[in-house]
Formats: C-alpha cells, structure tokens, sequence
C-alpha cells in the first residue's frame, strides 16, 4: 500500500463513506435519529467486529503513537495515554476505523511482501492515508447534516473572526448539541472544513495544536503485522 502508486480518495467519498457506516449502524440498531455524539466505542467493536486494546507496549511505550490497527486480529490499539481524554480517544478510534473503510480491502490486497507497507507516523509529512483517515474520522464524529443544523441552531449574527469566537462557538457546540466525545480544536477544524467558519482561522496559532506531531501521531502496528512477512 504505497502512498506514491494510489489513487487518492477525494473528500466526497469520505463524506459518503462515513455517512454510510452511521446510517447502518444506527439502522442496524433500530434507531431513526442520529443524534450525536456518534458511539464510535460500539461501532467498531459491535458493528464492525473489533476488540480495543489499550496498552503502553511495543511501539506504544512511546506515547507520541496514539493508535494502530491489525486487520488480521481485528483489533484496534489505543495508546494508554489518551484513555481519558475523551476528544484524542474518540478521535483515535474513529481514524482507525477509516483505516477499515478506507484502506482495508487494499492492504490485504497486497500480497507481496514488497507490496505491503506498514507505515507509521514520522515527524516529517503526513501520508496520504492518514489524512485521509483524518478526515473520515471527523466526518464520523461530526456528521455534516448534524453539524450544520447544531450551528443554526445556536449562530447568532456575530461574525466569527478571531480563534477565541471560534473556540466559544466550538464549546457551545460541544455542551449545548451532544458532541461531548470531540475536542474543541476538532470541532474549529471540522466548522472549517464545512466552510462554517472562515478558513482563515486554519492559520492562527491556536489551530496548530490540532495539527502537530505529537497530537496525531498514529501508525500500522509494526511489531503486531511483523508476521504477515514470515
């Protein structure tokens, strides 16, 4: 799976890749309403048939990596230092479970050892695939039509300009609209995405938390996939 010989996955297709694993789940369980926040704990362990692993071994005794995947032991690992942080947990569940959408059926596709690479988050340029489980993750978190609809509930006429507006209306929405399994950095990254707020804000300080190194460190378990080459 080599980032230089895929074809991209375009934003809408994540969109619709995302809105398609809430609408099964919540038609799987019964439910009419998807209201968030979105259970992405259930989903990938009740729905998609994951176990969660939480540890601090292996290449998780650094905690810059907060999460991997194995699709052969259908496990999604979970670095122990973000357990109780709600938004980084959440967020790294739900960027695993775009690996499965996304990724899975390309990976193990690659039958040559040449061909399948395990890639893991350096502190150089992101691949591809990351981001684009990124953005499917925020898309699973925060559904476009309930996002968009949260906001005009609750915008007022005030025009938001400045990372301190935008963190005020990320909280609101946040507390006020159920999106409590989400942090406020993700909440203005994903307004931004929609074109809620001005992307301009993506360049203040304040947004580069979000961004950097050490908050979106994740990676294909290396010691857990180390048999696939035996």
């Amino acid at each position: 799976m080599r980032n230089n010989k895929r074809s991209l996955i375009e934003n809408d297709a994540i969109e619709e890749a995302a809105n398609g694993v809430i609408s099964a789940y919540y038609l799987n369980n019964h439910r009419a309403s998807i209201i968030p926040p979105i259970p992405v704990e259930d989903i990938a362990e009740h729905f998609l048939g994951y176990s969660i692993e939480i540890t601090n071994e292996g290449v998780f005794s650094d905690s810059d990596l907060l999460g991997g995947i194995c699709f052969e032991t259908n496990t999604i690992y979970v670095n122990h230092s973000i357990e109780f942080h709600d938004g980084r947990y959440a967020f790294t569940i739900a960027h695993e479970i775009g690996h499965h959408i996304l990724h899975r059926e390309e990976y193990l596709s690659a039958t040559e050892e040449t061909n399948r690479e395990i890639l893991c988050r350096e502190t150089g340029a992101k691949p591809q695939i990351e981001i684009e489980a990124d953005r499917f993750a925020a898309a699973l978190l925060m559904p476009a039509d309930c996002l968009v609809k949260a906001v005009k509930d609750i915008r007022t006429k005030q025009n938001i300009s400045s990372i301190g507006q935008a963190r005020g209306l990320a909280n609101r929405l946040i507390k006020e609209h159920g999106f409590n399994n989400v942090s406020n950095t993700a909440m203005i990254n994903r307004l931004i995405e929609l074109e809620l707020i001005s992307g301009k804000l993506r360049f203040q300080d304040g947004l580069r938390t979000f961004r950097s190194n050490r908050f979106r460190m994740y990676c294909l378990i290396r010691d857990k996939l180390r048999r696939i080459f035996s």
